[in-house]
Order: structure tokens, then sequence, then C-alpha cells
């Protein structure tokens, strides 16, 4: 692949940019398993600067990480129809916080509450079976790693917050994998735009029209450069990180960063975005915090899998 090396303005910090398109074959382990991308190894620069526009305090500093090892990445967000073999293997029930049954529905003015009968099967609006499978919990998501590590053999996880953005920016810089330019962000992304603003009266929408209401099948956009589709926006995706009041000792290699730390592991760490997020929340950088038996129309996962050479 085609790289140059470039300074981070201001900072001083030699970066690798892609400047071409990765090639990877994607694999799959089993019937019903996700497609995988193996992404390269390398160095990147995560966080942001402090006076990044919409900066918030999960970003974490600027910071150089190294990927020594060999990360396959889920081409797509987990759908519907993936999750749902999971469930008819196990008889999976979900868990829940007591007294938020169900899911955490979005409304036109941005008022929130808890629908009993709605779940991953019936999310309150339609989807397909190629669309992700939202109203997953943490826990949800790491007991379908764990049914996927059960059936091929293989250690099948979710991915740690700092390879989840090492693999969204994909050798770039900024806030997007594609640019600067917020007008962009349809061909790449499900996000919150002038669709999303007809139906729904808050965020601060992108400058473009992405066609979708809400969510859209996976992969309906154009991948990041190392193939990955939706990893900004369509549904935000739970990693294996444990949340931190403070991002200063936050793993520089890629490892998952749970209790240690003060770290807070009645809560997760979601990544990328939604359908429903604008630009204060669609960043490569950002990072939210949400309880890991919370369930919401907005929340969904992908898997990855440390590939043995």
């Amino acid at each position: 692949m085609t790289r140059l090396r470039s300074l981070v303005s201001g900072i001083g910090i030699a970066i690798l940019v892609s400047t071409s398109t990765y090639a990877a074959d994607g694999f799959t382990d089993c019937d019903d398993c996700p497609e995988m991308i193996t992404i390269p190894s390398g160095k990147a620069i995560l966080g942001t600067e402090p006076w990044a526009a919409n900066r918030k305090g999960g970003d974490g500093p600027i910071r150089e990480v190294t990927i020594a090892y060999t990360l396959s990445v889920a081409k797509t967000e987990t759908t519907r129809a993936q999750y749902r073999a999971f469930i008819e293997a196990t008889g999976y029930q979900t868990p829940n916080e007591p007294g938020r049954e169900g899911c955490n529905i979005w409304t036109f003015d941005r008022v929130l509450g808890f629908v009993r009968d709605h779940n991953w099967d019936a999310p309150g609006f339609d989807q397909r079976e190629d669309h992700p499978a939202i109203c997953i919990s943490g826990v949800d998501a790491e007991a379908y790693a764990a049914w996927l590590a059960e059936t091929t053999g293989k250690p099948y996880r979710l991915l740690s917050s700092t390879e989840f953005e090492y693999a969204t920016r994909a050798g770039t810089r900024g806030p997007w994998f594609w640019g600067s330019s917020n007008a962009d962000a349809c061909t790449f992304a499900n996000i919150a735009d002038s669709t999303f603003r007809r139906l729904y009266d808050y965020a601060p929408v992108f400058a473009c029209d992405d066609a979708q209401e809400r969510t859209a099948p996976v992969g309906s956009y154009k991948p990041n450069p190392w193939g990955l589709h939706d990893m900004l926006g369509n549904a935000w995706e739970w990693t294996a990180d444990c949340v931190h009041s403070a991002m200063n000792k936050v793993p520089t290699d890629g490892s998952t960063w749970r209790g240690e730390d003060d770290g807070d592991c009645t809560k997760r760490v979601p990544r990328g975005g939604s359908w429903a997020s604008g630009t204060d929340w669609v960043r490569a950088a950002a990072q939210a915090a949400d309880g890991a038996l919370y369930h919401s129309q907005l929340l969904g996962f992908r898997v990855a899998l440390t590939v043995d050479e």
C-alpha cells in the first residue's frame, strides 16, 4: 500500500497516512459468521488536539499507538440475521437493568423512554435482516462474541476502544476518514442529516442527505480506506473497554482497558456514532459511556479477531 509521511500540524509528530485503498480479501469462519477483514498492523496517532472542534473529554490526548499483532475486524456491523443465528442456537435471554426493561427509543424532540416490548427483533421501526442488530447491550454483544468463539474455535471478541479508533482512521487523521468536508459524510456514513432533520429536532446535522430515516442495510455506504463499512454512523458500536474518568493512562498497545486505573465496568464504551448522531459525535476520536446493560435504538456492535500467524 502506498504511504507517505506527514506531520500533525503544530505538534511535530510523524504519522503514516494511507494514500490508496488497502486491498484485503475477506474471510468467514462459518455460514452465519461475519465477514472479516485483516487490517494492516502499524502505528497511528489517536485522540484530538485540545483546540479541535467538538472535542470531548473521552477523545483522549494525542497519543501514538502501536498495533503489533495481526488484527481482523468485521467488515460490517453485526446484522440482525447474524444475531438471530446466535439467539436461535443458544436461546439467549437478554438481561436488563431493573426498571429499564425493553429498549430506549428516540422521539422527535429527544424525549427518551424505555418501551418494554421493544428489543433487537422489534426495535420500534422496520428493519430488514441485513440491517445492523440494535437494541443490543454491551453484555449482549459480549455474549454473541463468546458464542462465535465457541462455535468457530477462534478467539472472537469485541474490539478495544483503541483498536476501534485505529481501524476507523485507517491511516488518516482529522475527524473523519473521508477527509475534512462535512458535506461528504453521506457518501460514507448514515448519520444525522437533512433526512434526519425532517423527523427529529435535535443534533447538529451534516450538510448532506444520506436518504435514510433510521438504520440502513450494512455496507450501504462507501468503506474506509481499509475496506470497513459503517465505522462511523448507522449504529453506535460497543467496545470491550470499561469507562474511565481520566484518559491519561489509556493503553497504547491496542489492549482492552477494563477495571484497572479505576475503570467502571458497570459501564462500557461505544464508538462511531449512529444514524441519529451529528457532527459533534460522528468523529473518529469520539467515544461515549453507557451502562453495560443499556439497550437503545442507536446501539449495535461488530466483532474482532486476533489472527495467529
